[in-house]
């Protein structure tokens, strides 16, 4: 352990007293609850954690959940066809990065992050029924997994469920072409983009068709220009 590291643990350790948190080191596990974000290191990010969740109640602080941001679920034919290009994306709305290993997604979709995975404050991760596809056309630094078996979305509409480790429900979306929600992602070259924050990402009118063909895939949604 380097000076700094030593001495930002010891800042983690005097922050975490003056809040009244315990930290202690899991010997089983070989990890220590003062990592936050679960990246092996007590660090800023760390700190921030605390700081932004300062005064809010245990239930609330636990949400440090990605977001369902996009979803792709009827590409058109000038892109090409479903199998090669459908997507959903993960944002992460928080300033810090956060760990999503051992979350999953499930229902319309399969998927499974492993152990590692992270996603930056602000930042995406992208799963795909064909990850050859995106990784031809995404940031190298941008997560991309695969969906297992024989998973697609429904060009009518499906639900689409984020799940933490433990199996609690972290994020719900049920995408539908009727009912309030767009059809410019119908076969018409849109996918569906969140309008982000503060918008509920479960509510029909809180999704727009994309501006680009294909959608933004791993990056901010087109229509956040707006």
């Amino acid at each position: 352990m380097n000076d700094h590291t030593l001495q930002l643990t010891w800042a983690g350790q005097f922050l975490a007293a003056m809040l009244g948190l315990t930290f202690h080191t899991n010997p089983m596990m070989g990890q220590c609850e003062a990592d936050l974000n679960g990246n092996q290191t007590v660090d800023n990010e760390d700190l921030m954690i605390v700081l932004s969740n300062y005064g809010i109640t245990c239930d609330e602080a636990s949400a440090m959940d990605p977001v369902i941001s996009e979803i792709h679920y009827n590409p058109s034919s000038q892109q090409g066809n479903d199998s090669q290009y459908e997507f959903v994306e993960l944002m992460n709305p928080h300033p810090f990065s956060i760990s999503v290993s051992g979350y999953s997604l499930a229902d319309g979709i399969d998927v499974t992050f492993p152990e590692g995975t992270m996603i930056p404050a602000g930042g995406f991760l992208v799963t795909a029924n064909d990850t050859a596809t995106y990784a031809a056309l995404l940031n190298p630094f941008i997560p991309l997994f695969e969906w297992s078996g024989a998973s697609s979305l429904h060009n009518s509409g499906e639900t689409i469920r984020l799940l933490r480790p433990d199996g609690t429900e972290a994020d719900i979306v049920t995408y539908s072409d009727t009912n309030g929600w767009t059809n410019e992602a119908d076969g018409f070259g849109s996918s569906l983009e969140w309008k982000g924050i503060p918008y509920d990402n479960s509510l029909p009118d809180s999704w727009a068709g994309s501006n680009a063909l294909g959608g933004s895939p791993g990056g901010a949604n087109s229509t956040w220009a707006d």
